[in-house]
């Protein structure tokens, strides 16, 4: 049997300013004092140490620093850091990938040189949109201006991977201005675009204000036509798309995210991380495993010594393990190859799921050689599609 291979992701919470449709976990901190960050590495540090035992023979694939904004970390930190996770498992080779994410700000694009010295190779970039009332409406702290220079500050220091995050469905935002958004993502040619239709999480500012009618999203007509929009302006501009919100150049898929569509290991630290395990001995059909979502109790529990035992465990069982890998597999445009599934699970996706064929006969679902995989409409009305496997 051969190697595994792993992703690790390192959640980094701070940010200057928590938008009110974010759900992840994340601290507001204007400025991040040196002490906290100290202490934050620290911990970081002392959670990689203990948790890769638990991952024994892999060989390092990918590095993704996500957040809140990791680029608030002063460079060395993330050298340090990328310096300890190479030694857990490439014995310091280089990894496939590596990413930080981002946003258009002074502090972090003067640091941009630096972080490519530390070793980050791609950068995930908070963009957003190119309009200063759609910023503005998302509670955004950066304004377009300092969008265009971050931008060519990430070319100037040697970025050769650039991704750009986009949202659209902004309250305000008609299709004119998401097809403004994406016309000036392609003026950068970047390799990379993640584009997000806005969604109403719980708990959120924003689910507050679609409560009080402050705030009301596009129908499903137009968010359809937005979408559709976004995917025909970024394939005209040589972005394929490959996954549901991802697009990229031929050879820059996001190595690391498709980790998470295949269901290959990721190890997580910090924060809210979540890891995910393949099938092995402690998991006979994979596992996933997160840290909790406060700032106080994660350092509390890593810096007295639990820092092996992150406080939530999903163990899968195999039907949750088959719908895993269906609606997965999904996403993308591979789509669910009919071999690896009965590899894996001893059956066919069509005994598992007859309704592939009724799928298929409502235009949602194609075959296409071994594989499934959604339709143009399928795209468009996929958490139908995925709610019928689950």
């Amino acid at each position: 049997m051969g190697r595994k291979d792993l992703g690790v992701y390192v959640h980094v919470p701070f940010c200057e300013r928590v938008c009110p449709y974010c759900d992840f976990a994340v601290v507001a901190r204007r400025v991040l004092e040196p002490a906290e960050e100290q202490r934050t590495v620290a911990a970081l540090r002392k959670e990689l140490r203990a948790r890769a035992p638990a991952y024994p023979g892999h060989d390092l694939a990918t590095i993704y620093f996500g957040g809140g904004t990791p680029a608030l970390l002063q460079p060395a930190s993330i050298a340090g850091l990328i310096g300890d996770i190479q030694k857990h498992w490439n014995d310091g080779s280089e990894p496939r990938e590596v990413t930080l994410e981002l946003n258009p700000s002074t502090l972090e694009r003067e640091r941009l040189p630096a972080f490519r010295d530390a070793g980050v190779d791609r950068l995930s970039i908070g963009v957003q949109s190119f309009d200063d009332g759609s910023l503005h409406r998302l509670g955004r702290a950066h304004r377009v201006e300092e969008v265009h220079r971050t931008l060519e500050a990430a070319r100037a220091a040697g970025f050769a991977n650039l991704s750009l995050d986009l949202i659209f469905g902004v309250p305000g935002q008609d299709l004119a201005s998401v097809q403004h958004d994406v016309r000036e993502a392609l003026a950068y040619r970047p390799e990379h675009v993640s584009a997000y239709g806005l969604t109403v999480e719980e708990g959120t500012p924003y689910a507050t204000a679609v409560a009080r009618g402050q705030f009301h999203p596009p129908d499903d007509e137009t968010a359809a036509a937005m979408m559709e929009a976004v995917a025909a302006s970024l394939g005209a501009g040589g972005l394929e798309r490959y996954e549901i919100s991802n697009y990229a150049r031929p050879g820059y898929e996001a190595r690391h995210n498709r980790r998470y569509w295949r269901r290959e290991p990721v190890l997580g630290v910090g924060v809210g991380a979540h890891s995910s395990e393949s099938a092995g001995p402690r998991a006979p059909h994979g596992a996933h495993r997160a840290n909790e979502r406060d700032l106080a109790a994660w350092l509390d529990r890593v810096e007295s010594g639990g820092a092996a035992t992150p406080p939530e465990v999903d163990l899968l069982d195999e039907r949750a393990a088959r719908a895993e890998a269906g609606f997965l597999a999904l996403r993308t445009r591979a789509g669910l190859d009919r071999l690896r599934f009965e590899a894996e699970f001893g059956l066919s996706p069509e005994a598992c799921w007859p309704v592939l064929e009724q799928l298929e006969e409502a235009g949602l679902l194609e075959q296409a050689g071994e594989a499934w995989r959604l339709t143009q409409s399928g795209w468009l009305l996929s958490d139908t599609v995925f709610e019928r496997l689950v």
